[in-house]
C-alpha cells in the first residue's frame, strides 16, 4: 500500500515537472517573440500576450510552491479575499478578452471561474 502512494506521489511530481516546464518554455518563447517584435504588430494581441504572460507567471509561482511543498498558512478570511480577487480580476478579463482568447483557454478560465465561485461560497458559508 505505502508503495502505492509513493507511486503515486512520484507520478504526481512527475506531471507538476512537466507542467512547470510546458509553462516555462511557452512563457520564454511568447517573452522572446514579444521583444523580437515589439515594434511591428496589432497592439490588441500584444497586450493580450501579456496578459497570457501574466497568467503564466501566476501559475509557474504557484507550481514551484507546490513543488517545494511550501505550505504556509493563511487565515481563512485572506483566502476568501485572495480568491475573490482572483475571480474578479478574471471576470473583467475575460469580458475585456474573451473574444480574442482562444476556446480552449476560454474554456480553462470558465472553468476555473466556477470553481472560484464554489470556493467563495464554501468559505463564506463556513463563517
Amino acid at each position: 500500500m505505502m508503495e502505492n502512494f509513493n507511486q503515486e506521489d512520484r507520478e504526481k511530481k512527475d506531471r507538476q515537472l512537466q507542467n512547470l516546464e510546458n509553462l516555462v518554455e511557452n512563457h520564454t518563447r511568447t517573452q522572446r517573440h514579444l521583444e523580437q517584435y515589439s515594434e511591428i504588430g496589432d497592439k490588441a494581441n500584444k497586450e493580450n500576450a501579456r496578459k497570457i504572460q501574466k497568467i503564466r507567471e501566476e501559475q509557474i509561482q504557484e507550481l514551484e510552491s507546490q513543488l517545494k511543498d511550501e505550505e504556509k498558512y493563511i487565515s481563512p478570511e485572506e483566502h476568501l479575499e485572495n480568491v475573490k480577487e482572483n475571480y474578479y480580476a478574471t471576470k473583467e478579463y475575460i469580458n475585456h478578452y474573451g473574444e480574442n482568447i482562444n476556446e480552449q483557454m476560454l474554456q480553462n478560465l470558465v472553468e476555473k471561474q466556477q470553481h472560484r465561485e464554489e470556493q467563495i461560497n464554501f468559505l463564506e458559508n463556513e463563517e
